[in-house]
């Protein structure tokens, strides 16, 4: 998910469950739900980098404990300096009144990330797996609206309100951040039955002949019935669009599909490879082409749920080069649209 849905969903929780509590805790939370994306300047260092570190050490169940403190210790350490000393201001904060906002903060913020595509490694370092829900596009730009509304409404209200000179009974924006989350919950709902209703069809097919053996439903970032569906069979790997709900026709035989390369000594050395161990432990499917080189051979895996969601940005690769012997001469991670074989 991107940081600025992560920042309102900090924010929204801020002010609809912690209303009387000093501006620093809501700062606090705010950096509680933002800083594992942290790991985004990894695309400054390059793609291997960004293969590694994105979704990795800060996005972790222990990553996420360490974001807990910093966030905790920052408000601790900055709330009884710079609270403001009159009578109405409010009450600092206690220990474990920050340690929940700031925990439930840092929560939200991986139960999101897991539920997008992208693929979350928990269990780092002890397990290199990332799991991931496939319910939410990286952007959802209805979170986005009704997490605006729910911030911003109240205080257009509240402009009108004080020029009719009209008293709040509870702290300006509370009702509006609990409705605008309450919403975002029965939102995702949603999209968990429309994503269950699409795998599901997705298996139920057969594709040029063949029986699915890993299906896949993507989400798309305007449609919440259209989404995008990825099917792997015996020989081939195959996209296609899929509709949630069954009274939408699901056309199996509109799949596009390519077909996994035959197994050779290029491809075995090429699999042997570090740089393709370490891809293989990210790509959801995996599809490599081999081509030839003046001088060698070239072997590029991809991965076909990038394909699908038609994400060419921050797209990787794993390219590997062997010479004329079959023996494998580099080894790198790559940006997908860097490299020439599809």
């Amino acid at each position: 998910m991107d940081p600025a849905t992560h920042a309102l969903v900090s924010l929204a929780l801020a002010r609809g469950f912690f209303p009387r509590r000093s501006w620093i805790l809501v700062v606090g939370v705010v950096l509680a739900g933002t800083l594992a994306d942290l790991d985004l300047l990894t695309l400054l260092l390059g793609p291997d980098a960004y293969l590694t570190g994105r979704f990795t050490v800060t996005h972790s169940l222990i990553g996420t404990v360490v974001v807990i403190a910093l966030a905790a210790a920052f408000v601790k350490r900055i709330e009884p300096r710079h609270g403001p000393p009159q009578k109405a201001s409010p009450t600092p904060a206690s220990v474990g009144t920050i340690l929940l906002a700031t925990s439930l903060a840092a929560a939200l913020h991986l139960l999101l990330d897991l539920a997008t595509a992208s693929g979350v490694a928990v269990l780092w370092p002890f397990r290199q797996t990332r799991f991931a829900w496939d319910l939410l596009p990286s952007i959802d730009p209805y979170i986005l609206a009704l997490l605006l509304a729910g911030i911003l409404l109240p205080e257009l209200f509240s402009l009108v309100g004080s020029e009719i000179g009209a008293k709040e009974k509870v702290p300006r924006g509370c009702n509006g951040a609990i409705v605008a989350l309450a919403l975002t919950c029965l939102y995702v709902g949603v999209r968990v039955t429309l994503h269950g209703s699409a795998a599901a069809q997705l298996d139920a097919h057969a594709y040029r002949g063949e029986s699915a053996h890993k299906v896949a439903a993507f989400p798309d970032t305007l449609s919440l019935v259209g989404w995008h569906g990825v099917v792997e069979t015996t020989t081939q790997i195959c996209m296609v669009e899929v509709p949630a709900t069954q009274s939408m026709r699901f056309d199996a035989e509109s799949a596009a599909c390519v077909h996994k390369p035959e197994e050779s000594p290029l491809l075995t050395n090429a699999q042997a490879t570090d740089a393709t161990r370490k891809f293989l432990q990210v790509a959801r499917f995996p599809k490599a082409s081999v081509g030839s080189r003046p001088d060698g051979s070239e072997v590029v895996l991809r991965d076909m749920r990038d394909a699908a969601q038609n994400e060419t940005r921050y797209a990787l690769a794993a390219r590997i080069l062997l010479d004329s012997a079959g023996q494998v001469t580099s080894q790198t991670i790559v940006w997908a649209s860097n490299v020439r074989l599809r």
